[in-house]
This record gives structure tokens, sequence and C-alpha cells, in this order.
């Protein structure tokens, strides 16, 4: 099905009389009563007679409001002679007595008041313990999608660009930070808060042209380390800080060092300098996101900029790299040149998943990143995108509403694989070029998906948008069936659904679809272009199609196809798949095939026998995937049959398991390291008795003091072994207990507290279920925005799936009221909480539940 970009004229925007220029903002937050004073002068261009202005506001008061005009020599300046609040709308329109003339010029002059609101949106505060213990607050803002008029009067929305003035007064032993660099810091005349706290006034160099979106200032208590970049490619080293509370400044030296080589690298890359002064990242303790791209002025959650060298695990250094380089890549992929409309979201955050992988790539060459994309990331969103409910990657938006229900796993990454794809296709450097060409034609202003494929079909010499149309404005993607006779194979292509039943109105696109067949003499370039095309057979009969795993679909072979790779595959090196994607991949595709019906489970568990002999972690990382999907759907199936799954996992994992033990050297490298957990955590879950005895025993010597017992990077894994093995429930609230007493170890980084709190909930005692979703509701046993970790980890429970949807309808109210301004994360939960049930009882339990609930908000999340 196509989808259409929603005319303008249905989207939800501001009338078009008035066109803001230029924004002198002031603010004063009160870090006591929680509020914040504003004022705001807005240079107007006046589009045509007018005597009404509209703009965008939520929650916040005008005190006056007054307009001039800023081009004649006689003072004309009248006051509103009405103020009227639309909070549907989130606008406010100013009436005035005279009309204001088309093409003049003036400035709305505007006193304003709002709430430090405590939802992680708009201008906000965040909780933090100081050195006493005491609870203190700091404030700072997340403004997009459409929350920069919580702040402060303007027009919100991407297209409507324009310069700012900021000035901050706060107090005066604070840090106060925006988008650009300090201008001049002073005094404020105004000597008293409520606490008689003395002021200053920061006030920040204008920005360039920007939407309100990434608008951003913080005030708090920080410390920082900075570095400089080196300069080679951006003209001039380029100022580098990061932000933390006091005591942890040192855990953002690894977000720094990335940062000041990922500045460099994408201004070598886009053909564009970094056009700010500087850039800062800051840590904030109450994120609803993982980070935020404001320009200049980068916001992370905590454990997504924070990393401890000593106490820190491994896959917690991979992500905040990949972070760090997501948001720099946004600076300007989003930033410089902004997507016109929110239908083009996906421009933003797609590109920026895969430009920020090249980078982490060009940073660490030696983690084999695109392999970890399509093990990771490529899965998320062929997972998602198999559901009859999904949509395509270019989606029409028109109510704000809708706006934060689209930041999902198809427009990250599916944007990714989909932008992955064509660049294989053209190759990297013609793409690249083609994104510099679009870079430099629209910088400073906005653009649409169609002006990238302008660009890219100039630079390549094809039309680009023929093909990639497609892929953006169709929903799913396709199963490619491959049948052989002696001589040739034949490729059908239908849309890919995970439940198997597909009707023939669904499966009307026929997608462009890049072949890449893999022989052994060569991978031919082939391309499927039909509903059904025939390709020769070669000769020795060996093929796999989706060469690297570059494309976005799966492939269903016959099982005689199957057998003949497995064969390969125990060739190792000397075999057809040696490429680990090419194993990785066939492998996704054969557990996705069985899971929803189109393969039997049995070729899929007699694939995953060929692989006794992996090494590759990526490669058991996949087959380790599947296998707790098997067990997870299976999770009502006879305990003799499950145990038979379990044995077969031991069979892979153990050896290995057992061969590169516990102790981490410092010579290993970052791929061994990983191995190492993936093995132990998968042995102790087969129920391996050596690997949860010894698990046990270094978990007792953690607890009592030995913080040699448990490597960071198995702490994890460790209490997951030892609370999923208790012989009875006395023993497993035993265990939980000393596991909670991690999650309240305030001294230990994020990465480790969230570990333990993942943990904890993998326990079979339906009272502790129920108490840890309890805990879930009191903010000083779970942050807000860390709640998500608590229905994540039921979620993979199956002993916890029942408890968890009786206490979910009994609390229904509970949680809409908790996240009643954090849509995103209502979504997360709902989705937790329903998204494990496997039979039709349940799907119609589900569905007459919600059958009279409001969910217009996370109605996606839902359906996902």
């Amino acid at each position: 099905m196509c989808v259409k970009t929603a005319a303008k004229s249905e989207r939800q925007v501001l009338p078009t009389n008035v066109t803001p220029l230029h924004y002198d903002l002031t603010l004063q937050p009160n870090l006591e009563t929680f509020d914040f004073l504003g004022h705001v002068k807005v240079d107007l261009n006046i589009n045509e007679d007018s005597t009404k202005i509209s703009f965008n506001a939520n929650g916040l008061k005008i005190v006056s409001a007054t307009v001039a005009y800023v081009d004649i020599k006689t003072e004309s300046t009248q006051t509103a002679t009405d103020i009227a609040y639309d909070e549907k709308k989130e606008s406010v329109t100013l009436t005035f007595a005279e009309t204001l003339k088309a093409n003049s010029k003036t400035v709305l002059d505007i006193k304003f008041n709002g709430v430090l609101n405590d939802q992680m949106a708009g201008f906000y505060r965040s909780s933090y313990k100081d050195a006493n213990g005491e609870t203190r607050y700091l404030a700072t803002t997340q403004f997009e999608s459409t929350d920069a008029r919580r702040a402060f009067p303007c027009w919100d929305e991407p297209a409507l660009k324009a310069t700012f003035d900021i000035t901050l007064v706060v107090p005066a032993h604070l840090t106060a930070l925006s988008n650009m660099d300090v201008l001049s810091d002073k005094p404020y005349p105004t000597e008293t808060q409520t606490s008689g706290e003395v002021l200053k006034q920061v006030k920040y160099s204008t920005t360039p042209l920007m939407s309100t979106y990434l608008v951003a200032f913080v005030v708090g208590p920080f410390e920082y380390i900075e570095d400089f970049s080196s300069g080679e490619h951006n003209g001039q080293p380029i100022r580098s800080r990061v932000y933390t509370l006091p005591g942890v400044v040192e855990q953002g030296r690894h977000a720094l060092n990335v940062c000041v080589k990922a500045i460099e690298y994408f201004a070598k890359v886009f053909g564009e300098p970094y056009p700010l002064p500087k850039i800062d990242m800051v840590a904030i303790p109450d994120f609803e996101a993982g980070a935020m791209e404001n320009w200049g002025l980068v916001t992370y959650r905590t454990v997504a900029l924070l990393f401890d060298e000593k106490s820190s695990s491994i896959s917690s250094k991979k992500s905040t790299a990949y972070t760090v380089c997501h948001e720099i890549a946004h600076q300007w992929f989003g930033n410089l040149v902004t997507m016109e409309w929110w239908d083009h979201l996906w421009l933003n955050e797609g590109f920026a998943t895969w430009v920020g992988w090249l980078a982490v790539d060009n940073v660490f060459p030696d983690w084999d990143i695109w392999t970890s994309f399509v093990n990771s990331d490529m899965p998320s969103a062929l997972k998602l995108d198999a559901l009859r409910s999904s949509h395509p990657i270019e989606v029409a938006v028109n109510d704000p509403a809708e706006i934060q229900q689209i930041f999902d796993a198809i427009s990250y990454y599916k944007g990714a694989s989909v932008i992955r794809m064509l660049s294989s296709w053209l190759g990297v450097d013609i793409f690249l070029a083609g994104v510099r060409r679009y870079l430099s034609r629209h910088k400073w202003g906005n653009a649409s998906t169609n002006d990238l494929w302008v660009a890219l079909s100039e630079e390549a010499g094809v039309d680009v948008s023929e093909f990639m149309t497609l892929w953006t404005r169709h929903v799913g993607y396709p199963v490619l069936k491959v049948e052989t006779d002696e001589t040739t194979y034949k490729v059908s292509q239908s849309r890919y659904l995970s439940t198997g039943d597909l009707t023939e109105e669904e499966d009307s696109t026929v997608w462009w679809a890049p072949l890449n067949v893999l022989t052994t003499e060569k991978v031919e370039p082939l391309t499927l272009v039909e509903k059904t095309q025939t390709f020769p057979l070669p000769k020795d009969g060996l093929f796999k199609l989706n060469a690297g795993q570059t494309s976005v679909y799966r492939v269903n072979y016959p099982i005689e196809a199957i057998r003949k790779l497995a064969e390969e595959i125990k060739k190792g090196e000397a075999g057809l798949l040696s490429n680990t994607t090419d194993r990785v991949g066939l492998i996704a595709d054969a557990g996705n095939l069985c899971a929803s019906g189109e393969q039997e489970t049995s070729t899929f568990l007699e694939l995953v026998e060929a692989f006794t002999n992996e090494t590759d972690y990526f490669v058991l990382s996949q087959l380790s995937t599947h296998l707790g999907n098997i067990l997870s759907v299976w999770y009502e199936q006879p305990k003799e049959v499950r145990n038979c799954l379990k044995a077969l996992r031991r069979s892979l994992f153990s050896p290995l398991a057992h061969k590169l033990g516990w102790e981490f050297a410092e010579t290993d490298d970052y791929v061994t390291n990983t191995l190492r957990v993936l093995v132990i955590a998968n042995a102790g879950k087969s129920n391996d008795t050596v690997i949860v005895e010894e698990a046990k025993r270094r978990f007792w010597a953690y607890m009592k003091g030995d913080s040699s017992a448990i490597h960071p990077n198995l702490r994890g894994t460790v209490y997951s072994i030892v609370l999923s093995s208790a012989e009875d429930e006395e023993e497993e609230v035993k265990v939980w207990e000393e596991i909670l007493k991690e999650v309240k170890n305030e001294s230990l980084p994020d990465d480790q507290r969230l570990l333990a709190l993942t943990a904890l909930g993998g326990m079979k005692s339906h009272a502790l279920v129920v108490r840890f979703l309890n805990m879930s509701f009191d903010e000083k046993e779970v942050r807000n925005q860390d709640s998500i970790y608590v229905y994540r980890s039921l979620a993979t429970n199956s002993d916890a799936r029942e408890v968890f949807w009786e206490f979910f309808k009994n609390n229904y109210i509970r949680f809409t009221d908790k996240f009643a301004k954090s849509v995103t994360l209502l979504g997360a939960a709902t989705r937790s909480v329903v998204g494990g049930f496997a039979s039709f009882d349940k799907i119609k339990d589900v569905e007459e539940f919600f059958a009279d609930k409001e969910v217009k908000e996370f109605v996606r999340a839902l359906q996902q």
C-alpha cells in the first residue's frame, strides 16, 4: 500500500500571515519554586494585512503582549486587546485594534511565565543528590518534537527557522549553558530569589538560523572536562566539553575522545565545517530519550554519555560511542539541514543511525561495526516491519500527537538499513558525494526526502527516487522465495508478515531488490525488479542471495538449498559462507521464517546443528536470539521439550564458555570480551551446572565485598544466572534482595545499576513480580525514565508474563497517570506487557481490554 505524504493544508500548523525572523529571549528559572519568568522579543515579517498574531504556547501564562513597527520613524506600539488560548492546538492568538500592514517588519514583545515541570519535556527540572545526600534540582530542556512552546512563545515548526539571542538569569554559583558560546557573564541587578541567592546574567552569541526544537539551555552545578578537535577538516580546532554533576566528570572522557574525532570525521565526510564555535555534551539525571541533538548543546541520559573505564561494561563503551556519533552527525544532518516537516523524520534519524555507525567504524575499526548492525539494528527494524500494523518509513503526520509515535525502529533502523542498501548499491563514495551535494544545496534551510533523492540522482546518474520511493512510502518488505531445478533458480517476492497470513490485497508492492548473489566464484550484482524472475543456476549449484546482508528482505530457501548451505558452514573459512554477515543473515532468515510458519522449526534446528564449531561472536549472538525466541514462545510446552532445546543451546555455547573462562586479560580484544559474556550467559541459561555453580560462587563472594569476583562485563549475566537457578522461593528472594542492593548502590556507574535493575526482572516468584512493578511507581526506588527497564525485563520473563498482564489491567489508571506526559514511555510499557503473548486467547483478551480505552497517543506501540 502506498501512503502519500499529507497535504500541507491538512497539517495542524499556524497561520502564515506572519513569519518569525529573530528571537531575543530572556529566561529566569527558579529552582526552589519550580517556575520561571520569561521575556521574548520576536522580529516578525508581516506577510499580509493582519489584526491577529498566532503562535505556539503550552502551559505558559502571557502576562503582556505588545507589537511595534521597526521600519518607521514615529513610535507605533500597540497592546494586544485580547489574548485567546487554544489548549487543544497549544496556541495563543493575540488581537490588535489596528491592522498590521503587509510587508512591514515588527517586534512582538511578550512577557510570560511558566512552570519548571517534572515531565522531562519542555523546560523542566531534574533531581539529583548532593554531597550531603540532599535532593537538589537542575533545569534543562527537551524540545523535540513540539515542546519549545512549553518554554517560550514561538512558531514551533521545523521549517520556521530563525536566529536566537538567549539570556539566562540564574544563581551565580551555577553553570548556565545554551547553544552558543558565552558573550557576557555579569552580576544581575536584582539580588534575590526566595533564598536570597546572588544572581548572574549570562548572554550568549547569536545562533545561526535554526529550528525551535533545537534550542536548548541547561542550568546546574556542573563540572566539565575539555578537549579540542584537531581542526584538520574544520579549518580550526573545535572546543568540545563534557559536563556532569560533581564527582563523575572523568567518566565523560571516553565520550569526549569520541566527540573530537567524530567532529573532524563528519566535517570531512560532509564537506562542510562544523558551523558553531563549540560543542557541549551534558549528562542529565532525568531524561526520557537516550540523547538530544540540540545544536551545540547535546543533552544525554547519564548512562548514554558516561563510561567508567574500571567499572562499566564493554557493551556500555560501544553504546556510548555510537550515541555520541549519532548526535554529532545530527549537527549537520538535521540541524544544518532540517526536515521541512515531521513526515521526513526518518531522513533525520535513519541517516544519523547509518552515518553514526560509519563514524564508529572509523574510530574503532576493530569492532566490526557493520556485522554488528546486521546482527542487531537491522533485525530490530525487520521485526517491527513484519507486523501488519507497521507503517512506511516516510509517514504522513498531521497532528503533533502523532509525532512521538514514529520515533521507532522503522524511522531509525529500517531507515538506516535502506540507506545502507542504497549506499552499497551506488557505492559509498558516490553516495556520500550525493550527500555533500544535498547539504551544500540546502544548508541553513529545510529539505524533504525527495531533495536527497535528487542530489543522489545527479551524482550517480540514475533516477534514485524511481526505486527508493518503493522503500520509503510503502509499508513492509519482501520475502524472496527461492525455487530451483537442474539449471535455474526462480525468485518470487511477496510481502513478509510475521503472522504468515498475507492476503492478496496486502501483496500489491513489487520492490526493487538488489540480489547480490554469492557464488563460489564471485558476487553477481543481479536485481529483482518483477514479482518473479528466473536466473541461471551456478554450475556447482551453490549460491546465497544477499551477500553481505546489505539488502532489506528475507530469503526462503528450499530445504535442499539450506542443507547445502549448512554443509558450507561446516567447512568454516573454506566454505561459501566464510563471511560472518552471511552466516548471521542465513540464521536470521531461517529463524524468522520458522516463527512465521513459512519454514518448519525443525528446518531451523537442523541448520543450527551445523554451527557446532562456531566461534564468531555475532553468529553465536544471532543463534542465541532465535533459540531464546523459541524458548519464549514455547513457555507453555512440556518441560522435556524445553530441556531438549536447552541441551542444544548448551552444545553450542558451553564448550566455548569453559574454554574462555571467567577472567578478562588486558590483552583480550573487544570481540573476545563480548564473546566471553555471550557464551557464559547462554551456558548458564541452559543449565550448565559447572557454569551455574561458578556463577553462584562468584556472586556471593562479590556480595560479601570482593569486587574482583565478578568482572563488570559479567555482573548482569551473573545476576541473571544466579537468580534464575535459585533452588526455591526462599533462595530466590535472598538473591533478589542482594541484587536490589546493587541497584541502590549510588557509588556504582549508572550502567551497572541498570544492569542490576534489569536482572531483577528474572524472578519466578509472583510476589516479587508485583513488588518489582510497584517499585516502578515509586520515584525513590526507580526513576521515572528507568521504569522501562522494569517492564522490558518482565516482558522477556515467561514466568512473569501473566502476573504482569493482570497487574497492568488492575492498575491501568496508575500507568496512564504516571506517563500522562511521557507518551513514549507509556507506549513502551504497553508494548512490554502485551508483546510476549503467543496465543489467540491472549490476543483476544488484550483487544477486549483496550476496546474502550483512549489509545490515540500510543496506538502504534500497542499494535506493535
